[in-house]
């Protein structure tokens, strides 16, 4: 038993360390917060990206444009029905 623990922390910190492919190239963003971590990868000029983090009680939103493409995460925790009342507000802008 104490064995199996003991893998399952080792792999639970080698998937933390890890950081998601292109994060050293610019056209990544990496956002962590109480309720997790947020990665965001796109292609083109990591100089023409913008990226927007919002942080709200209980939730972090992460907007990224490069190009003609956007991204948006949104993580949080509490309700599930809060965050559904929260993108039918974002849907409204």
């Amino acid at each position: 038993m104490r064995l199996l623990l003991l893998a399952s922390g080792i792999g639970l910190m080698g998937a933390v360390a890890m950081a998601p492919a292109g994060a050293g190239d610019g056209h990544t963003t990496v956002v962590q917060d109480e309720n997790g971590t947020v990665a965001i990868t796109q292609s083109g000029d990591p100089a023409q990206a913008e990226v927007r983090i919002d942080k709200e009680p209980g939730r972090t939103t992460v907007y990224r444009r490069s190009g003609g493409n956007t991204a948006i995460v949104t993580q949080g925790s509490g309700n599930p029905q809060d965050m559904l009342d929260w993108l039918r507000k974002q849907q409204g802008r």
